[in-house]
């Protein structure tokens, strides 16, 4: 199971993306690339100072924020744009705060789905949500003291995947447990927010 999370790409995930939007109703629908590849080129090229680039990017995850405003009554893009103008380190909180939002919103649109959606329908957006932490795991990881923290949400993302079930073509199944899956997404959270009190 380890090995299925180390090896997941940013590549590879925007063609799961492509696939699975039409069954998944959620703001990604409106998306016609993954929000993570988005993210890390946005992250990528302010590092680079492109920053031309950069703003060229940021209307491809309107949408995201549009959900965030309309989930949490949080408005980022102020904020986006304000410290993308001033050059400033603070942009990289900003789109800190954006991945961490978007992967809440995962969650709750994989818990909203009405039942029977099988494990194959949820899975590929448990790896979204797993690739979009990938991207802040660097900066927990600047403290040393977050080491422990870090490997624990790694491990409860693994948890939270196997409560999603398993199909086989051998006739083996096992249905996804949204009850569990939402005690661990819940824990995967709360345990970011400890290392983000910003968030």
């Amino acid at each position: 199971m380890k090995n299925i999370f180390s090896a997941v790409l940013i590549f590879t995930l925007s063609c799961i993306f492509a696939v699975s939007c039409s069954r998944a109703e959620v703001y990604q629908s409106e998306l016609k690339i993954a929000p993570v590849k988005v993210y890390e080129s946005i992250l990528e090229n302010f590092k680079n100072k492109r920053y031309v680039e950069v703003e060229r990017a940021i209307p491809y995850v309107q949408p995201v924020m549009d959900t965030i405003k309309a989930k949490f009554d949080v408005d980022l893009q102020p904020e986006i744009q304000s410290t993308l103008k001033a050059k400033s380190n603070n942009f990289y909180t900003a789109i800190e705060k954006l991945i961490f939002y978007d992967i809440q919103i995962i969650f709750i649109s994989m818990i909203e789905q009405k039942e029977g959606q099988s494990s194959q329908e949820l899975k590929p957006w448990l790896k979204m949500a797993y690739a979009n932490y990938l991207l802040l795991s660097p900066t927990i990881l600047k403290n040393k003291e977050n080491f422990a923290v870090d490997r624990e949400i790694k491990k409860m993302f693994r948890e939270a995947y196997s409560y999603l079930g398993s199909e086989s073509p051998y006739g083996g199944k096992i249905p996804p447990n949204l009850k569990l899956f939402k005690k661990r997404s819940d824990k995967i959270i709360e345990n970011m927010v400890k290392v983000f009190p910003e968030f």
